[in-house]
């Protein structure tokens, strides 16, 4: 009896130090991400771009829409529309050079960013060709996937946060090299880490009063 008693108390005390911090008990928060392609993606590249953002930017989460198909009655804590520009498929197939120029964007007015981001897949392509002329189907579908999900996680960052500063290294500097949108690590720093989740926070306290 005495050992049950022990290994309950030690039980306890594991979920009281590795369990869900206090702010990650209140309710689902979820950001509706409604899309727009210039042509058609590659199912499995999209599919990788969700995965991978999901893991950049947990714990928040998103619902995908495609924004033919809105109806305007999705409740949702916020919403944003992306444009994907360009063709985003990862066949290693020969391109035009596409300009140079930015990976993604968004707009802003009197000093307030707007819910409308835009991710050049042919910028991007361009970037990584190399990478994906070298490798197998499924890892170029893979690194394309994470070049997509890095470049709109920066734009959702300036959007949710509403700042347009950028870092000095990570997710959440101004211009990215190729490695840094196939490379395993590659990260926003902590400062735009706590400032993505005061947003989620926000959007908690919001989901809570609805």
């Amino acid at each position: 009896m005495k050992h049950t008693l022990l290994l309950l108390l030690l039980m306890l005390s594991a979920l009281a130090l590795f369990g869900r911090t206090g702010d990650e008990t209140g309710p689902d928060v979820a950001v509706a991400i409604y899309t727009r392609f210039a042509y058609p993606p590659s199912p499995r590249v999209f599919q990788q771009m969700k995965t991978e953002l999901a893991a950049i930017m947990a714990p928040l989460r998103f619902d995908w829409f495609a924004l033919k198909d809105a109806n305007g009655h999705q409740s949702m804590a916020e919403l944003v529309v992306v444009s994907f520009n360009g063709v985003c498929r990862d066949d290693p197939v020969a391109v035009v050079q596409p300009p140079s120029g930015n990976l993604g964007w968004t707009y802003f007015t009197h000093n307030e960013i707007l819910p409308y981001a835009f991710v050049d897949c042919d910028r991007i392509r361009g970037l990584i060709e190399q990478a994906l002329a070298v490798s197998p189907p499924a890892e170029r579908a893979r690194l394309m996937g994470r070049g997509m999900a890095r470049v709109l996680a920066h734009e959702l960052y300036h959007f949710l946060t509403q700042t347009r500063n950028h870092a000095s290294s990570g997710l959440g500097k101004a211009v990215y090299t190729g490695a840094d949108l196939v490379s395993d690590h590659f990260q926003f720093g902590a400062a735009q880490s706590r400032l993505l989740r005061q947003s989620w926070q926000h959007l908690q306290a919001e989901t809570a009063q609805q």
